[in-house]
């Protein structure tokens, strides 16, 4: 089991924590509507800054304001949204390289791994504390409209063309953070959408090293 690693996003004036980000703080409509990648790279680069702080390592609490400058400031220059598509993987990577390269982090994005070392890629970005990117792609055909389920405490909820952030995995299952909240999704179930219902070239992650 890789240990739970995000930022939990603080609103003092609601008295509410969330888990991660949620792209329904935007302003604007397109970014509320197709804003999951930003969300989710705000999630991760917040995180592993947070993990390796030397002043305040651990410390995984981010007020909703600062959290929000992040998200704007990434949507503004480094990934912006198109109109009804959202941002692809190869965007996604294009991005988050130039975030890197732009703030001095030794390392690099590539979007997409090979299916069978999936889970073994997203166990190595985990343990060197980095939440991992995880596209729900889309469906194959143009009318289908089968989504994948995300297993809630409170209640479930389903995704498709969707970015949500894994925080912890085990041999079974992945969490993730989808929406300021928490969920499971079964290793297997995932699988078979990305082979199925879906194709490794959307449905991938986000790898970071």
């Amino acid at each position: 089991m890789v240990s739970d690693l995000l930022i939990k996003v603080l609103d003092r004036g609601k008295n509410a924590e969330y888990y991660g980000g949620d792209q329904g703080w935007f302003e604007t409509k397109t970014a509320k509507d197709y804003g999951c990648g930003v969300i989710a790279l705000a999630n991760v680069i917040i995180t592993h800054e947070r993990m390796t702080d030397r002043k305040n390592p651990g410390i995984l609490k981010v007020e909703k304001s600062r959290y929000m400058q992040v998200a704007e400031a990434l949507r503004k220059k480094y990934l912006p949204i198109i109109p009804k598509l959202g941002i692809s993987g190869i965007e996604l990577a294009i991005g988050a390289n130039a975030y890197f390269f732009k703030n001095g982090l030794n390392v690099t994005a590539r979007w997409g791994v090979k299916p069978n070392n999936l889970w073994k890629s997203v166990d190595r970005m985990l343990k060197n504390n980095w939440p991992v990117i995880l596209a729900i792609g889309p469906n194959n055909t143009l009318i289908g409209k089968k989504s994948l389920e995300l297993m809630g405490a409170e209640s479930n909820s389903t995704a498709r063309a969707h970015y949500v952030t894994i925080t912890a995995a085990d041999e079974e299952s992945i969490t993730v953070s989808s929406w300021g909240s928490k969920y499971v999704i079964l290793k297997e179930d995932y699988e078979a959408y990305m082979k199925k219902t879906s194709n490794p070239l959307f449905s991938n992650i986000l790898y970071i090293k």
